[in-house]
């Protein structure tokens, strides 16, 4: 098998505003904000974006699911998003939008602890797809 195209990714480890309650995060994240950037991504011609919610009702029985679990952290963290670039013009492209500079920059105050969020860049494998190996 051949070596997968590298791709440019951002995660966000996302933390919400500590007044937001966290279904209200999350709602707000998946679809207002989500609902926000969609479009501006596809535009882009993005390769992924996606969002991993971790809510405390689903870490109350991660202990019972994982047993050996706890001997590492569990994260804080209330959202992870990955974002996938074909390349790092895209993300400085999407950055750059009007609309973004508008809408999407300005709306993270809606919803996030800004000082707390972290944000990891670096370039992205995929090695399974839709239950089938990729290439690389």
């Amino acid at each position: 098998m051949g070596r997968s195209q590298r791709l440019f990714a951002v995660t966000v480890s996302a933390k919400r505003r500590p007044d937001m309650d966290e279904d209200a995060y999350h709602k707000y994240i998946s679809e207002t904000h989500a609902g926000h950037l969609k479009h501006l991504l596809v535009k882009n011609k993005i390769v992924d974006y996606t969002m991993q919610h971790n809510t405390s009702e689903l870490m109350k029985d991660i202990d019972s699911l994982f047993p050996n679990l706890s001997s590492c952290n569990h994260s804080s963290y209330d959202a992870f998003v990955t974002i996938v670039f074909r390349n790092i013009q895209d993300y400085i492209n999407v950055k750059n939008d009007p609309h973004y500079m508008s809408v999407v920059n300005p709306d993270h105050a809606n919803f996030a602890d800004g000082p707390s969020t972290m944000m990891s860049f670096g370039w992205f494998e995929k090695h399974v797809a839709d239950s089938k190996l990729t290439e690389g």
